[in-house]
């Protein structure tokens, strides 16, 4: 048996791919016509699996040291020496001879010396006592353990041709042992299973300790009271089921009582979602009497067109207000009773805030308008009807009543509740501005695009402060560092995250508009960014499956923890000791950051 050069060439030309290094793969296919085999990409009978090179390598390496522990008179030729049974029983003993005296070699020695000088090393080893030989073995792994020590202080601060810092990893440096390194024990997170869909949002309570929402494609938002003290296996046996805030509509039996009219002459099960005005939901989800059945199709066809896509605490994380892709915005307690049910857009709702004081909220929709909210009576304040395109973001200006809208037509608008017209219109985009977010203190609003950059903005100007523009591919989120004049870590500089469908992640200096850091070891899109509140550490979550979690002076990665599925967003709790991360595969896991 034997190898052919296509075939090596192949295996090289996929480990290349699977490595993430595209280019070299491609110019490697080139010059060894990898595409003109008979194994070429698509022939499914030919085709070789994934990890065949360092399958071939590994085994090839174990043959190796397979081969010097073997003992001289054995030759390599046994049983075919014509000795029948005897021969046999001569194998056995060999074979127990080698296992009692087995030398383990290290990838080095096996790759960098010949089968003699692996055979001579083997020998020194069985003639030294065993004490001498633990004492051998102990000084190797310590040898080992102290040059892995060192590739990863070199890997964590690489200087890039720009001048920040990237910590190598994956196709950036190939170490692939310094997400080991960082790699966070499942034993140690608390993962919350009971969502049936993906979930898209969560959000800690600002003033409940351990209390999470999260949002999904189930058609339900939860609110979890995590238990105190660290996450991980303990921590989820001591869970309490979550309450369950469905958004399928309550249907009403005939039979009900007919005076459900509110104060304005309106259907309370109509504004609130349920008959009478009485008790909003199920916590547990089960349905309560008064809901018709229905069968399975029917079901699923309304769930999926309820996915709750938004979520947000009020300031005083009394009322949790969620939206929904059936373009309603619903007001919950925080014990998931439903208290208000806001109906006026016509498509799914994208984003919604609360203002800081609590008393308004802004929604935008895929119908292009915005809505303020009276949040105590729950009635439609004002409707903005100036985007030409679905709406996609909203933020507030500070603590003003002044707020922010971005839409797919490439605009942002500024407005102020109360005033018709717009107080500011903010053009130079050239593609759908996906999020919009102002500064901690209000006075600086940022954006990012699919035109790949971000810009900040200023009301004493028209034209965009900076333009940030070195992603490769869409901006998909941003963030504010809580740090600056005003906050509550005045003596850190203001800085702007950036997160890209590039697999990078980009911090920026509010002031200089410096790229100061450039943090690249996710291998897929990036679609959420989040700082820790004394804005020293920044946490990413990809489609790649990993939260990443980094120290912002050094640029170093402090943790990674890898789940089962794409990650939509990671949040930091208030007293930046836990991070939530929502996933693909409808599960939120919470791990400790000390």
């Amino acid at each position: 048996m034997s190898l052919t050069s296509d075939e090596v060439n192949f295996m090289v030309y996929k480990y290349l791919l699977e490595s993430g290094f595209s280019h070299s793969a491609f110019t490697f296919a080139n010059e060894s016509f990898v595409n003109r085999t008979r194994i070429a990409p698509g022939n499914e009978d030919q085709d070789i699996p994934a990890g065949a090179l360092v399958a071939f390598v590994q085994k090839g390496l174990q043959y190796l040291e397979l081969e010097a522990n073997l003992n001289e008179s054995s030759g390599g030729n046994n049983g075919a020496n014509g000795e029948g049974n005897n021969a046999n029983v001569k194998n056995n003993n060999e074979e127990d001879d080698i296992d009692a005296n087995f030398s383990v070699l290290t990838a080095r020695d096996l790759l960098s010396k010949p089968v003699d000088a692996l055979k001579a090393l083997v020998k020194s080893r069985r003639e030294m006592s065993a004490e001498e030989r633990n004492r051998a073995i102990e000084e190797e792994e310590t040898a080992l353990k102290r040059k892995l020590e060192e590739r990863k202080k070199a890997a964590m601060a690489v200087k890039t041709i720009d001048g920040t810092f990237a910590a190598a990893g994956g196709k950036n440096g190939g170490l692939d042992d310094v997400n080991q390194l960082f790699d966070v024990s499942q034993d140690e997170v608390t993962t919350l299973d009971g969502h049936l869909g993906e979930v898209f949002v969560c959000a800690w309570n600002p003033k409940r300790e351990g209390m999470l929402a999260s949002g999904s494609g189930d058609a339900t938002a939860r609110i979890w009271t995590l238990p105190a003290g660290p996450s991980g296996r303990v921590a989820e046996a001591k869970m309490k089921p979550p309450a369950v805030l469905e958004h399928t509509k309550k249907i009403k039996k005939e039979n009900e009582e007919k005076d459900t009219t509110n104060k304005n002459g309106e259907s309370k099960e109509d504004k609130n979602g349920v008959g009478g005005g009485g008790d909003a939901m199920d916590v547990d989800g089960g349905g309560g009497k008064n809901k018709e059945k229905k069968n399975d199709a029917e079901d699923e066809d309304e769930k999926k067109s309820k996915d709750v896509t938004t979520l947000d605490w009020n300031s005083d994380g009394t009322i949790l207000a969620t939206g929904s892709y059936d373009g309603d915005a619903r007001l919950w307690d925080d014990s998931g009773k439903l208290v208000a049910r806001l109906e006026q857009h016509k498509g799914p709702i994208f984003s919604l805030k609360w203002n800081k004081a609590g008393d308004s909220l802004i929604s935008v929709s895929v119908d292009k308008t915005a809505v303020v909210w009276d949040a105590k009576s729950g009635e439609a304040k004002q409707t903005y009807e100036l985007h030409e395109a679905p709406c996609l973001d909203v933020d507030w200006k500070g603590d003003t009543n002044v707020f922010a809208t971005s839409s797919m037509d490439k605009k942002i608008y500024v407005c102020e509740v109360g005033k018709k017209a717009p107080l500011k219109k903010f053009e130079g985009h050239t593609d759908e501005v996906n999020c919009i977010k102002w500064d901690p203190v209000g006075n600086l609003l940022a954006s990012c695009s699919d035109d790949y950059t971000a810009k900040i903005w200023s009301m004493n100007q028209n034209q965009a402060l900076f333009t940030f523009s070195e992603h490769k591919k869409e901006v998909y989120t941003i963030k504010w560092s809580p740090t600056g004049p005003g906050t509550k870590n005045p003596d850190i500089p203001l800085m702007l995250a950036t997160a890209s469908y590039d697999h990078t992640v980009k911090l920026w200096n509010a002031t200089t508009g410096e790229c100061i850091r450039t943090f690249n070891m996710h291998t897929e899109p990036v679609y959420s960014v989040a700082f820790s509140p004394d804005g020293k550490h920044i946490a990413s979550g990809s489609f790649d499956k990993r939260v990443r979690v980094w120290e912002i002076a050094t640029g170093l990665l402090e943790k990674t923890y890898r789940g089962d599925g794409g990650v939509f967003e990671v949040c930091w709790n208030q007293e930046g000791s836990k991070i939530a991360a929502c996933f693909s595969n409808n599960t939120i896991a919470v791990l400790d950051f000390e």
